[in-house]
C-alpha cells in the first residue's frame, strides 16, 4: 500500500442524505455546500478510489447517500493565505491530502493542511473550496453514487 497520496488519485466523498444543509437543489442544479466537508478536527475523511478497488459503496455509509470525488492535484491547488489584522498576508497553507488508514479503512484519508489552521474561518474557506470543487466534478463528471433524491 502506497504511503503518498499521487496528484492523480480520485478521491471519494460520502453526501449524506436527507441532511439539507450539505447541499441544495437550485434553478442551476446541485451545489455542495461548505458543510458536505465538515469534520470537528478540521481534517475531512475521503477514500482512496484505487483502494477500494474503485468501488465508490465503500465511501457510501447508507443506501440513501451519495458519494462525489476529488481529484487530489485541484485539493493541493488549493490556495489559502493568514492574514494578520491589517489584511496583510502572513503565510500560504499547503493544503494536502494524507494517508490516515485505518484497521476498518485502508483507503482513508483526510484533507489536511500545513500549518494548522489558526481558526474556524480558515477552515471554512477551505471547506468551501472543496464544495466547489466537488460540485463542479459532479456536474462534468456525474456522482459516483447519485444521492437518493436525484435517483429515478
Amino acid at each position: 500500500m502506497s504511503d503518498v497520496v499521487t496528484d492523480d488519485e480520485l478521491l471519494y466523498r460520502c453526501v449524506f442524505r436527507g441532511l439539507d444543509k450539505y447541499y441544495r437543489i437550485g434553478e442551476f442544479g446541485l451545489e455542495l455546500s461548505s458543510q458536505a466537508f465538515t469534520d470537528r478536527n478540521q481534517a475531512p475523511s475521503v477514500d482512496r478510489a484505487k483502494l477500494c478497488g474503485y468501488d465508490p459503496k465503500c465511501t457510501q455509509k447508507n443506501p440513501d447517500d451519495g458519494v462525489g470525488s476529488l481529484i487530489t492535484a485541484e485539493v493541493r491547488m488549493i490556495n489559502i493565505s493568514q492574514n494578520d489584522q491589517k489584511g496583510n498576508p502572513l503565510f500560504d497553507y499547503k493544503i494536502d491530502v494524507c494517508p490516515r488508514p485505518t484497521d476498518e479503512n485502508l483507503a482513508h484519508a483526510q484533507i489536511e493542511p500545513s500549518p494548522d489552521y489558526s481558526n474556524k474561518t480558515t477552515f471554512k474557506k477551505v471547506a468551501e473550496k472543496l464544495a466547489r470543487l466537488a460540485t463542479e466534478r459532479i456536474k462534468q463528471q456525474g456522482w459516483e453514487i447519485e444521492l437518493y433524491e436525484l435517483r429515478t
